[in-house]
């Protein structure tokens, strides 16, 4: 009887072990919008790029989405590669650089004086399905400020036509509505100051 328990243990075991478990793949992608040279020489000396401020529930690895209202859930085989604050952070950083419009972009060290500051505020970052088509949901809230004191502020509230529902069809998405409020706030900037 011992015996019998004994192997039929040992034979449990070694099943078990050869059980192998399927890895899950899962799918990174980026925040990823660009600007062309608005100007040919710049107008302004200098701009300070403040961190964004992305909404605490959104600036995570997960991509998140919703079917119902005041529900979100997150893709389980699709992730952010980084935190998205980070992402546009870098992407906003490059825009205004390869914009042209400013001498000198300012990224971290608050020591160097400059002219203005832009303070980004992304309150929205999510994917919304309703009627069998999915939507991008974009909340961007951008401060200019001059002196200490507020110059500009721009906000942009968009809704984008996924051509896809899918996680990859979001961020197409997203990155098309990012290229579009980047673009019109470096416009806008050209034609302000």
């Amino acid at each position: 009887m011992k015996n019998s328990i004994l192997i039929l243990t040992i034979f449990f075991l070694f099943s078990g072990c050869g059980l192998k478990q399927e890895a899950i793949s899962i799918n990174h992608y980026s925040i990823d919008f660009k600007t062309e040279k608005k100007v040919n020489k710049p107008k302004l000396s200098s701009i300070f790029i403040e961190e964004p401020n992305v909404n605490k529930a959104f600036n995570l690895t997960s991509i998140f989405y919703t079917i119902k209202p005041y529900m979100f859930e997150e893709y389980a085989k699709n992730r952010w590669i980084n935190l998205p604050s980070n992402m546009i952070y870098n992407q906003l950083t490059d825009s205004f650089t390869s914009s042209n419009i400013f001498s000198n972009v300012i990224l971290k060290d608050k020591k160097i004086e400059y002219e203005y500051s832009l303070k980004t505020e992304v309150i929205k970052l999510y994917q919304v399905f309703e009627n069998d088509k999915s939507y991008a949901i974009l909340k961007v809230n951008f401060i200019l400020i001059k002196n200490g004191q507020i110059f500009k502020s721009y906000t942009f509230d968009k809704k984008i036509l996924c051509d896809e529902n899918s996680a990859y069809g979001f961020v197409k998405a997203l990155n098309i509505g990012f290229d579009e409020v980047i673009n019109s706030l470096l416009k806008d900037l050209t034609s302000l100051l």
